[in-house]
């Protein structure tokens, strides 16, 4: 009986350590390995002063497939956000063309976040521009 309750002990300690997902690190930074993107905004830019309608364009180039992206355009001053669109797609490369309106006449400050989507686990790569519209 005493024989049969180790090997019970036995199996159950290797199943357990056999179902644990394997993360793999890099010893220089002790973070996990995962995909990685570079994002490109090319309009509009730090800084810009915008006079009316806008388009938010450039360009995100990862080293694998990615699960997607999004873009969020937020007034500066009270975080409210005036433009936010999510583009769900597996791909490795994405190009980012969208127009957005706003109703502002004043100048005023915008905050422009494009977050890629980079694996299904929520790892994620985001780029910041800040600009003003009238």
């Amino acid at each position: 009986m005493k024989a049969f309750f180790i090997t019970a002990i036995l199996v159950s300690s290797i199943s357990l350590t056999a179902c644990k997902k394997d993360k793999s690190t890099d010893d220089s930074h002790g973070q996990e390995d995962h995909a990685t993107a570079v994002i490109t905004i090319t309009s509009p830019t730090e800084n810009d002063t915008i006079q009316g309608n806008f388009s938010v364009a450039g360009t995100i180039v990862g080293t694998s497939e990615m699960h997607g992206y999004q873009v969020t355009v937020t007034n500066a001053l009270n975080d409210s956000i005036i433009y936010q669109n999510e583009v769900h797609d597996h791909l490795a490369n994405f190009t980012i063309n969208q127009a957005v309106t706003h109703s502002y006449a004043a100048y005023t400050p915008l905050k422009l976040e494009v977050v890629a989507a980079l694996d299904h686990d929520g790892n994620t790569e985001s780029k910041t521009i800040n600009f003003v519209v009238h």
